[in-house]
C-alpha cells in the first residue's frame, strides 16, 4: 500500500548524526572498566516485553530483513538499528535478483512480523513510502517481492518508522549505492586479551559497504577470548555487554552492544575469524557484534557419469579473496571456469572422458594466514544406456514422513523394499557450509525451488530461484527436461501441486522468483514447453494463468478427468517431441486427498472437481510420452507431502505419503515391464523436523512430535529402479549428483 502524501519525518538528532557522521565537537565519553557499565539498551516499540523475556531470557526480538536474499535468516548484516523516536535504519547490499523478503525478529513471533497487508500488490520498489501490516489475530501481511535489476551489487537503505505505532509502521527503501561510503569520523578497533587490551592497527576494523565493517584475528590454537569493540584512541567508546550481562559470542550469533559496555566472551579455534559489526555513523548507542570462521567449502561428495560437465563450488565459502583448485585421482581432470559466476574460477566445470575416481580440493587465500582447503571425493560410474529416465519426488519426503506412514500403514513402504538405498545432501548455494554449524546451523536450508534447480540442471542456485544461475549472471541453466528434449526425446511433469510450484517449474521452466506465476507459467509453456504437464491450476487475480498461458501456445488443454479421458485416443500412436498435452485441474490448485476445511467449504475435492489420482496421472503421462520412440525423461512429484507437513498436519503427511508410494508402485511396475527405464525416487528436502514416537498399530495416528514448520537440513532418501539402478547404492552424495547420472544414463553408449 503506498501512501500519497509527500514523505517527511522528524528524527532525532542522534539519529541524524548516525547517519551522517557526527560534528567534529563529538562527545567521546571514556570508560573506566571500573565504573559503572549500561544497564539497558533502547531497543525501540518492538523490544521484548516482560512476558517474552521471563519465558525466554536470551530471546532475540531485534528485527531484521530476512528473505529470499539471506536464506529468511535473521544474519547480523540485515538488522534494523533503532534510532529513536520508533525508527529502524538498515543499510543492505543486495546482488541482481528478484527476492521476497519480510522485516522480523528471528522466531517470526506475532510481534513482529511485519511486511505488505494480503489485501494490497506484494512489489515494493525505491522512493515510494509503504505502510506495512503487523501480522496478528486476524490482521494477515504477506511476503514482499523486491527486484534488484542492476548486474552489480545495489546497497538499499531501509527506513522503518514506527513512531504512530507498531500495528502499521511505515517503510521507504532508497538506493544509496553512489552515496554509500564510510561513515565514521574515528576508526573501531576491537581489543581484547589478544592485543593486551590495546587498539592495534592490525585490529581495526575496515569498511566493506552497507554500513558493514569487519576486523580479522587469526589464532594458532583453540582458545577462551575476552574483548571490546573501541571506537576511537584517545577518550574511546567501549562497546560491551550490559552490567551483570554475559555475552558469550559464538560463531554466525550476534550480540547487541553499547557503551559504556562491559567485557565479551567468546571461544574460538584454532584459524582465522573475521569480528564485524554494523554502524551508520559515530556514537550509534547499539552496535550489533558478531564473528565468522573462515572457511572453505568444496561441497560434498558426488557421482557422476564420463563426458558430463559436473559442477564444483566454493559456495558456503566465506572471506575468500582468491581460489585455487587442484583434481588428482586415477584419470585426467579437466576443470574449467564456470562462466556465469563471478568470480569465474569460484565454480568449476570437471569433466573426465573415464570411469574412476578424484578428489577435488579448494584451498582459499593461498599464501595468507587465513589460508585453508577443503576436498571431496567423486566418483565417476559406468552407465548403460537408457531410453526414459522417471524421477519421483517426494516433497518435504524425509526419514521420518517415511516412519510415520509406515507405522499407520502397518506394513514397510513399497519404496522402502526396493534394493538400492541411497542418501542425498541437500544444502542450497546460500545455505551450503552454514548447515554445519553448531547450534545456529539447523537455521540453514534448502526450499523447493533451489533443490529442484540441483536436481534438474546439477547446479546450485539460492533459494526462491528456478534454473538461472544465482548466485552468478542469471543466465538460464539447461534442465534434464530440456537436454531430453535436445536428444530427441520427450519431457514432462506430473504434480499434485500447481504446475509452476516450485518443483515442477524448477524442471519446467526458469525463474528468478519462485512466486511470480505469471512469469514462470509463460516460461514454462512459451519456451520450455514440456511435451506434456498434469498438474494443478493456478488463480492469479481472477484468471488461470496456467490453463491461460498452455491456451495460448498451442496446447491441448484440459481441465477434468472426464475431458483427458476423452481427448487420449485423439493423440497420435508414435510422435517425435511435437505432442503439446496439458492437463490443468482443480479451480485454484488440487485439494489434500481429504480435503481440509477451507477446501470443504469450497466443495473442492477430487471426486466434486473430477480430478485424477496421482497414480493415474503419472501412467497418463508415461502413456504419451511413451509414444516417442527415443524415450522421455518424465518428473512425477507428490507435492502435498511437503503441504501438510508445513501445518504440522500429521493425519494429511501420511495420507500423501502413502498416495506417492502407491504411485511410486505403478511407476515401478512399468518400468520394470519397459525393461529400458531407469527410475529414481527422493525428496527434495524434509519439512517439519518430523519425529516417530510411538507406533500404535495399523490404521492409528502415531504420537510423533515436531520441530516447527519450516524445512530442515537432513538428508533425504534415494531409492532406485531399472537400467543404472546400483548407481547411487550405499552412497551419501549431494543432490546435483542425480542430475549427473540421469544424464549420463541418456549419454552412454
Amino acid at each position: 500500500m503506498i501512501v500519497k502524501e509527500k514523505y517527511k519525518v522528524t528524527i532525532l538528532v542522534a539519529a541524524l548524526a548516525a547517519l551522517g557522521g557526527c560534528s567534529d565537537d563529538t562527545e567521546y565519553i571514556y570508560v573506566d572498566r571500573d565504573d559503572d557499565i549500561a544497564t539497558s539498551i533502547d531497543t525501540g516499540p518492538y523490544a521484548c516485553s516482560d512476558a517474552e523475556l521471563a519465558a525466554n531470557p536470551n530471546k532475540d526480538c531485534r528485527l531484521y530483513i530476512k528473505g529470499s536474499m539471506n536464506g529468511w535468516s535473521a544474519r547480523p548484516e540485515a538488522q534494523m538499528h533503532y534510532q529513536g523516536e520508533g525508527m529502524h535504519i538498515a543499510l543492505f547490499g543486495m546482488e541482481q535478483g528478484s527476492y521476497e523478503f519480510k522485516l522480523s525478529d528471528p522466531e517470526w513471533s506475532a510481534e513482529r512480523d511485519l511486511a505488505i497487508g494480503k489485501e494490497f500488490d506484494a512489489e515494493v520498489v525505491t522512493n515510494e513510502l509503504y505502510v506495512l501490516q503487523r501480522k496478528f489475530d486476524d490482521y494477515l501481511n504477506q511476503n514482499m517481492t523486491f527486484v534488484v535489476d542492476d548486474a552489480q551489487e545495489q546497497v538499499f537503505r531501509f527506513r522503518l518508522d514506527a513512531s504512530t505505532g507498531i500495528d502499521n509502521p511505515s517503510m521507504l527503501i532508497e538506493n544509496i549505492t553512489d552515496s554509500d561510503f564510510d561513515n565514521l569520523t574515528k576508526p573501531v578497533y576491537l581489543v581484547g586479551s589478544f592485543s593486551n587490551w590495546e587498539a592495534k592497527e592490525d585490529y581495526k576494523f575496515s569498511y566493506k559497504g552497507a554500513g558493514n565493517y569487519h576486523a580479522s584475528i587469526s589464532f594458532e590454537a583453540p582458545t577462551a577470548i575476552q574483548f571490546n569493540v573501541q571506537q576511537g584512541l584517545e577518550n574511546p567508546l567501549v562497546y560491551g555487554a550490559l552490567k551483570d550481562q554475559l555475552v558469550n559470542i559464538s560463531e554466525g550469533a550476534s550480540a547487541l552492544t553499547t557503551y559504556p559496555g562491559g567485557m565479551m566472551h567468546a571461544s574460538v579455534e584454532a584459524g582465522t575469524y573475521v569480528f564485524a559489526i554494523s554502524m551508520l555513523g559515530d556514537g550509534q548507542i547499539a552496535v550489533p557484534v558478531s564473528m565468522s570462521k573462515v572457511r572453505t567449502v568444496s561441497g560434498h561428495n558426488k557421482i557422476t557419469a564420463a563426458g558430463v560437465d559436473t559442477s564444483i563450488g566454493a559456495d558456503g565459502s566465506n572471506f575468500v579473496d582468491s581460489y585455487e583448485w587442484d583434481a588428482s585421482g586415477d584419470m585426467a581432470v579437466s576443470l574449467a571456469d564456470d562462466e556465469t559466476q563471478t568470480p569465474v574460477n569460484s565454480r568449476q566445470l570437471a569433466t573426465v572422458d573415464a570411469e574412476g575416481n578424484y578428489k577435488v580440493t579448494l584451498t582459499t587465500n593461498a599464501g595468507t594466514v587465513a589460508e585453508q582447503s577443503d576436498s571431496h571425493d567423486v566418483d565417476v560410474l559406468p552407465l548403460m544406456p537408457t531410453k526414459n529416465v522417471i524421477l519421483l519426488i517426494g516433497d518435504g519426503m524425509g526419514y521420518p514422513a517415511l516412519d510415520v506412514a509406515r507405522a499407520y500403514h502397518g506394513e514397510t513402504l513399497f519404496m522402502e523394499r526396493g534394493t538400492v538405498h541411497g542418501r542425498a545432501k541437500t544444502a542450497s548455494a546460500d545455505s551450503l557450509g552454514l548447515e554445519l554449524l553448531s547450534g545456529i546451523g539447523e537455521n540453514y536450508y534448502t526450499d523447493s525451488a533451489a533443490s529442484a534447480t540441483a536436481l534438474a540442471t546439477g547446479r546450485k542456485v539460492n533459494n526462491g530461484v528456478l534454473s538461472l544461475a544465482y548466485p552468478g549472471d542469471g543466465s538460464p541453466l539447461k534442465t534434464i527436461l530440456e537436454y531430453a528434449q535436445e536428444t530427441g526425446r520427450s519431457g514432462g511433469v506430473v504434480a499434485t501441486s500447481h504446475c509452476v510450484h516450485a518443483t515442477p517449474a524448477g524442471f519446467g521452466s526458469h525463474g528468478p522468483n519462485r512466486n511470480d506465476f505469471v512469469q514462470l507459467s509463460a516460461s514454462m509453456y512459451g519456451d520450455v514447453k514440456p511435451n506434456v504437464t498434469l498438474c494443478g491450476s493456478k488463480q492469479v487475480s481472477g484468471v488461470d494463468v496456467i490453463s491461460q498461458q498452455a491456451g495460448l501456445n498451442s496446447y491441448t488443454v484440459v481441465n477434468n478427468r472426464t475431458d483427458m479421458l476423452a481427448e487420449l485416443p485423439n493423440l497420435p500412436a508414435s510422435d517425435d517431441g511435437s505432442i503439446l498435452f496439458a492437463g490443468i485441474f482443480g479451480e485454484d490448485e488440487i485439494p489434500y486427498l481429504e480435503p481440509n476445511s477451507y477446501q470443504r467449504e469450497k466443495g473442492w475435492s477430487y471426486e466434486s472437481l473430477d480430478i485424477p489420482s496421482l497414480t493415474e496421472m503419472s501412467l497418463t503421462a508415461i502413456d504419451i510420452l511413451s509414444k516417442n520412440p527415443e524415450g522421455f525423461f518424465l518428473m512425477i512429484e507428490g507435492s502435498q507431502i511437503d503441504f501438510a507437513s508445513h501445518n504440522n498436519d500429521i493425519k494429511r503427511t501420511i495420507q500423501e505419503t502413502i498416495d506417492f508410494d502407491s504411485a511410486v508402485e505403478a511407476v515401478v511396475a512399468w518400468a520394470k515391464a519397459d525393461g529400458n527405464t531407469m527410475v529414481i525416487v527422493t525428496a527434495d528436502h524434509e519439512t517439519g523436523g518430523l519425529e516417530l514416537i510411538r507406533n500404535k498399530g495399523k490404521g492409528v495416528i502415531p504420537d510423533v512430535s515436531w520441530k516447527w514448520g519450516n524445512h530442515t537440513n537432513a538428508d533425504v532418501p534415494i531409492f532406485s529402479w531399472g537400467v543404472n539402478k546400483e548407481a547411487f547404492n550405499g552412497r551419501v552424495i549431494d543432490n546435483t549428483s542425480i542430475y549427473n547420472i540421469m544424464q549420463g544414463a541418456f549419454d552412454a553408449q
